[in-house]
């Protein structure tokens, strides 16, 4: 009798010892509240840094024609949908600086970019700096070639841009303005954006298909030690879709919030593709109809 009543002890206390194994096993593996799902976007957000979209109130190609007032946006890839707000007018002494084509990081230093115009600009062929929040700037240097979409690869002195409505690209050498070849003239007529992925260039021309034809969007890859490209991609975009490449294009590769290759075209769209590497889908997404971009920045 007493040993029936120790066997019977021991069933219940292993019974609800596997209970409350079970019960805490289901809280560990049970999916976050919606309170917990913000608290983790929303830290994955503030360690992305900030993206900022130079945006020209007018549609055009390059070279970029005169009188297009330019401003600043703060772009937010991680949320959805993609943040896209107004933060500053570039101008210089109050006068509104026209036709803007290129926006870049001033390593190191808070609330300021490096800015360049093409040919076209009430202040032409010009090193701009900018205050980001304000968009009050001044002009360092005459570049010794019109630019468009500069960038600068990471916290070094290596900046290279486009030279305005070619597919030549260019070092350049700030503050003085002065240009060199950096690699070959591309195989397309013109490049219409520029963004570093990795260690490495892209350049992008918009309206071309020699890759995954009839697919537009050509990505040539450069070293960061120039010369000739060494990589070729395609951002596929439909010939049902041309506008989303059509003109001049802002180009960016997002690595933080997973939207990879985003372009934001002066035909007011923006879009992105997580692959770009293969003619197959995937495809093009449309984030949504905006501004005309002309030009992404990082600001880390």
């Amino acid at each position: 009798m007493k040993k029936n009543n120790f066997l019977r002890l021991l069933t219940i206390a292993s019974v609800t010892a596997m209970t409350i194994w079970a019960c805490q096993t289901n809280d560990l593996t049970s999916p976050v509240s919606s309170n917990e799902e913000t608290n983790v976007s929303s830290a994955k957000v503030a360690a992305c840094p900030p993206v900022y979209a130079l945006v020209l109130l007018g549609s055009a190609g390059s070279p970029v024609p005169a009188g297009f007032a330019s401003y600043i946006y703060k772009v937010n890839p991680c949320s959805s949908p993609v943040g896209f707000t107004p933060v500053s007018q570039i101008k210089i002494g109050g006068t509104p600086v026209y036709s803007v084509t290129g926006l870049c990081d001033m390593y190191g230093v808070a609330d300021m970019a490096w800015a360049v115009t093409g040919i076209n600009s009430n202040f032409p062929q010009k090193l701009l700096r900018v205050k980001i929040s304000t968009g009050v700037a001044s002009v360092v240097s005459t570049t010794t070639a019109p630019l468009q979409d500069i960038e600068n690869y990471g916290n070094t002195s290596l900046f290279v841009a486009i030279k305005e409505g070619t597919s030549q690209l260019l070092k350049v050498a700030v503050p003085s303005g002065v240009t060199t070849i950096f690699a070959p003239a591309g195989p397309t007529a013109q490049y219409n954006g520029l963004t570093v992925v990795g260690t490495k260039f892209q350049a992008i021309s918009g309206l071309t298909n020699l890759i995954c034809s009839p697919n537009s969007g050509d990505i040539f890859e450069y070293p960061n030690t120039g010369g000739a490209y060494t990589g070729k991609y395609s951002y596929k975009n439909l010939p049902a879709n041309g506008i989303w490449t059509m003109k001049e294009l802002g180009f960016h590769f997002d690595s933080c919030c997973s939207k990879r290759w985003m372009v934001g075209s002066s035909s007011n769209i923006l879009s992105h593709n997580i692959n770009v590497t293969a003619c197959l889908p995937s495809n093009p997404v449309l984030l949504f109809q905006t501004r005309p971009i002309y030009d992404f920045m990082v600001k880390p």
